[in-house]
């Protein structure tokens, strides 16, 4: 299990149950700073929910109540489960040695010819759900229903790839060359702050690998957008656990028109 090093705050495996420092620089570092670093003041709101704090006395609080702290407690958690399978990019198979994970979980490895079914999830907290689309199925209604590609603008999609999915590095380079010209698949859902009124959110279900090679070779990437009812149709809604209908768009939402089913050049994709 990965845990914070007290020193310089970055995951690592301890080698030790004790050990709660990633160097020996690291546990001096965390030495003089718990015996010569000024006292730390509580701060004036909730570290999590950003109310105010009523009582400041107490030297280190920093949350509401126990709520916001297990919630805390939780994100860091998730935190360091994603950091830890960032680090993963190669398996060792018996008989065929290190391998990319990425090429495997693809069927890309020719000793190991593998196919498995994708499935592309994203989790949103307000309300705390879970989309989760089937990306074959996807597929195949782009091959059934041909429309035309989009360009996604450059600025949404280093966004998007940096705050809002995560993607193997390593595995770029990997990438087949009848591969990399192929587009993406954007749908859109209804999305927005806490207490905010929701807006349509695009997101990007297939391609991610593709957009960031992409993006780091300074090339455009291009994606085919759903309508409506097709990413309805391949979408499990998960609120609290349990599959419930999945929210929609006033009126018709994506129309046959709005995925360029009908066009026969590709326009840019309104994203910023």
């Amino acid at each position: 299990m990965y845990l914070g090093c007290h020193g310089c705050f970055r995951p690592f495996m301890p080698a030790w149950p004790n050990q709660r420092a990633c160097s020996r620089a690291c546990r001096q570092r965390a030495w003089l700073r718990r015996h010569f670093a000024p006292p730390r003041r509580a701060p004036e709101s909730c570290l999590w929910c950003g109310e105010w704090l009523v009582d400041t006395e107490h030297p280190t609080r920093r949350y509401c109540d126990g709520r916001c702290r297990t919630a805390a407690y939780r994100a860091r958690l998730a935190l360091r489960r994603k950091l830890m399978t960032l680090t993963v990019s190669r398996v060792i198979l018996p008989g065929i040695g290190a391998v990319c994970v990425e090429c495997l979980s693809r069927g890309h490895v020719a000793a190991l010819p593998l196919r498995p079914g994708e499935v592309y999830t994203f989790g949103v907290t307000e309300p705390c759900a879970e989309y989760s689309w089937d990306v074959d199925a996807a597929r195949a209604m782009v091959v059934a229903r041909p429309r035309a590609a989009r360009r996604l603008g450059r600025a949404w999609l280093a966004t998007w790839l940096v705050e809002r999915s995560s993607f193997t590095p390593e595995h770029l380079d990997h990438i087949p060359s009848d591969k990399l010209a192929e587009p993406g698949i954007v749908i859109q859902v209804l999305a927005g702050p806490p207490r905010g009124q929701p807006e349509p959110f695009p997101i990007l279900i297939d391609g991610t690998h593709r957009a960031a090679r992409c993006l780091r070779d300074g090339q455009e990437f291009w994606a085919y957008l759903l309508t409506e009812k097709e990413q309805r149709s391949i979408c499990i809604y998960r609120r609290g656990g349990y599959v419930i209908e999945c929210p929609s768009f006033p009126g018709e939402g994506i129309t046959d028109r709005d995925a360029g089913i009908f066009a026969t050049v590709g326009v840019e994709l309104g994203v910023a």
